[in-house]
């Protein structure tokens, strides 16, 4: 399928790398990475109706799919890694929360498993957690395992957070159109306010409730339907 190019820039003083402002060992430097993007079987079919109810649910706001579905992201900036064992550094890409969790959004529905055969700091799980799907992580590195247990205390606030940072941004972009007097035909059902497309009329955000560490490989998440 069409890939996507995300420019990952940065502002570190020691990006410009070579003979500084003198010709000619100078060298660009490299501030992007390719998102591949496959897909092995035919279209999914979504035929009864609760699976029609759930993709519904699943939907994305009009505004995000012009942002998201583009093959050029320059609004997601990189992420430092914050581990301590350099070992684990070496074998952990961090990336930001942001990356996986709009993908999830986009390529997949509510109640879908995610598998990250490469897990390194969860990141991808705590995305998955965030958009209502379950997930698989699998790291043989167990120099990375407490990096992702640390964390487990701050994905409900966390996730909470940009859900409701996708409302607060929906609401602006509905005030803006009302400003240029552009009408929005449609309303939400759940949220009562105004949406672009008839498929946002079901789209509902699930807030996070409480995570529950059954043991210690299984995490399991409590939602509540967000409202504003």
């Amino acid at each position: 399928m069409p890939g996507i190019l995300w420019r990952k820039q940065t502002n570190a003083p020691n990006k410009f790398m070579g003979s500084g402002m003198l010709p000619p060992g100078a060298y660009a430097t490299l501030e992007h990475e390719y998102i591949l993007v496959f897909r092995k079987e035919p279209r999914r079919n979504f035929s009864t109706a609760a699976q029609k109810r759930n993709r519904g649910a699943s939907a994305f706001f009009w505004e995000e799919r012009n942002l998201w579905f583009s093959d050029l992201w320059t609004d997601l900036k990189g992420t430092s890694q914050v581990l301590d064992a350099q070992n684990a550094r070496s074998r952990s890409a961090a990336f930001p929360f942001e990356l996986p969790y709009r993908l999830i959004n986009m390529f997949s529905v509510k109640g879908d498993t995610v598998l990250d055969p490469f897990a390194g700091t969860g990141t991808t799980m705590y995305a998955a957690m965030a958009a209502g799907r379950s997930s698989i992580m699998v790291e043989k590195d167990t120099a990375l395992r407490a990096a992702v247990l640390s964390r487990t205390d701050r994905i409900v606030p966390e996730a909470n957070v940009r859900i409701g940072n996708r409302l607060d941004n929906h609401l602006r972009f509905v005030s803006e159109r009302k400003r240029n007097r552009a009408p929005l035909k449609h309303t939400n059902s759940f949220y009562g306010f105004p949406v672009v497309t008839r498929q946002e009329v079901r789209l509902v955000l699930d807030r996070l409730e409480k995570l529950e560490n059954s043991t210690d490989d299984l995490l399991l998440v409590h939602y509540a339907a967000m409202g504003l």
